[in-house]
């Protein structure tokens, strides 16, 4: 970024193509996004009858996830903003996919 008078000028770079635009503005906001809120996953994977492991194939074929050894402990999947930052609506949809099958 650079000063342009009272305005600022940022240079973006395209990831894909590397072609460089410049853009002048009166502000700039940079989003750095979040880090997944996933502390209580963390600590409850070793506990998990499926250490925490979705099978993701089954998932997306709106299939049963594959039994886990040890029947007597929990099984745990990570979801919503575990995952990443995401709103309740993802969450619960990630809820409905894995227990629809149950």
């Amino acid at each position: 970024m650079e000063r342009s008078g009272n305005r600022i000028t940022a240079h973006f770079r395209n990831l894909a193509t590397d072609a460089t635009t410049a853009r002048t503005a009166d502000q700039v906001i940079v989003e750095h996004g979040t880090q997944p809120a996933d502390e209580l996953y963390r600590a409850l994977r070793d506990s998990a009858a499926n250490d925490g492991v979705t099978d993701i194939t089954a998932l997306l074929a709106g299939e049963s996830q594959p039994e886990s050894e040890g029947a007597d402990r929990f099984t745990l999947h990570r979801i919503g903003d575990a995952v990443s930052s995401r709103n309740i609506h993802a969450a619960v949809f990630d809820a409905l996919r894995l227990c629809r099958t149950l």
